[in-house]
């Protein structure tokens, strides 16, 4: 019998190293600015972007477009959800369905734009659950902490790439 949590892929320890590194930095910096700043700068979708990102840079739902758009659509759903269902005096009575509603109209919306990445229903959800009902948490923590992954993301893949090009020519004369 198969092993079914053996990887698809193999994986090289530096491969595993600097994924490891790079996921460490950002929801590491991302908690500590959380953590001592008095705003958020962190949402729990970050966990599964950092997954998607670090550890599956190649799949198609980890493409920097997707990444991008959708959490910024989903964000801005559900600080719209939020916003309205705060703005009609009902928001802890309403919230379930708020929650139902910014889930569904992001997933839509990712599918409609092509830019599906499961971590922004979160995203939609996380606005609608912790009340974010103000448009300046779109910018923080939601975007600014989708730029600083994506940026330590980009750094990693480019360094897991060149390791991989440097070791090709090795490899072939062996």
């Amino acid at each position: 019998m198969d092993n079914p949590f053996r990887p698809s892929e193999k994986y090289s320890g530096t491969t595993i190293v600097i994924t490891a590194a790079a996921a460490f930095a950002a929801l590491a910096f991302l908690a500590f600015l959380d953590q001592t700043l008095s705003n958020p700068y962190l949402v729990a979708s970050f966990g599964a972007t950092a997954v998607l990102i670090y550890g599956a840079p190649k799949a198609p739902f980890s493409k920097p477009k997707n990444v991008f758009f959708g959490h910024l659509f989903s964000g801005i759903i559900g600080i719209a959800t939020a916003f309205i269902l705060v703005k009609a005096g009902c928001f802890e009575e309403w919230k379930w369905a708020g929650i139902g509603i910014a889930g569904c109209l992001a997933i839509i919306t990712m599918m409609l734009t092509g830019t599906i990445h499961p971590p922004g229903g979160a995203t939609a959800i996380t606005c609608v659950m912790s009340g974010f009902a103000s448009i300046d948490r779109l910018f923080v923590p939601i975007m600014l902490g989708v730029v600083i992954m994506m940026g330590i993301a980009y750094c990693a893949n480019y360094a897991k790439e060149r390791l991989q090009k440097e070791r090709k020519p090795q490899d072939s004369s062996s």
